[in-house]
């Protein structure tokens, strides 16, 4: 067990606050996402009423450059490329679905 004069303790009690601050952004990360898929459904229905497809290669890969701009840090710009791939997967997925539901 680790004693406060144990030279783990700090070591310990720093990777309990960096584990805790994950915990947190993790949380602003899925409320943030939740919004994201409410509004991509909100999309959906108006490109469904306007005929257009779900699939814009254009728009995506324009929403690829956008965000990863934003990222000071050019060595996680391609982690972040990747992520917001898989988000936009994901989402048109969503819209997919959300299609075939029946309405309630």
């Amino acid at each position: 067990m680790l004693t406060k004069t144990d030279p783990a303790w700090n070591s310990s009690k720093e990777l309990t606050e960096a584990r805790k601050q994950i915990n947190q952004l993790d949380e602003s990360i899925v409320a943030l996402l939740a919004k994201r898929f409410e509004t991509a459904a909100r999309i959906g229905s108006i490109k469904e009423k306007q005929g257009l497809p779900v699939f814009d290669p254009t728009r995506e890969e324009a929403v690829l450059e956008r965000v990863t701009s934003f990222d000071p840090n050019r060595d996680t710009r391609q982690y972040l490329w990747n992520i917001y791939r898989s988000i936009m997967e994901n989402t048109r997925q969503f819209e997919h679905d959300s299609k075939e539901k029946p309405k309630k």
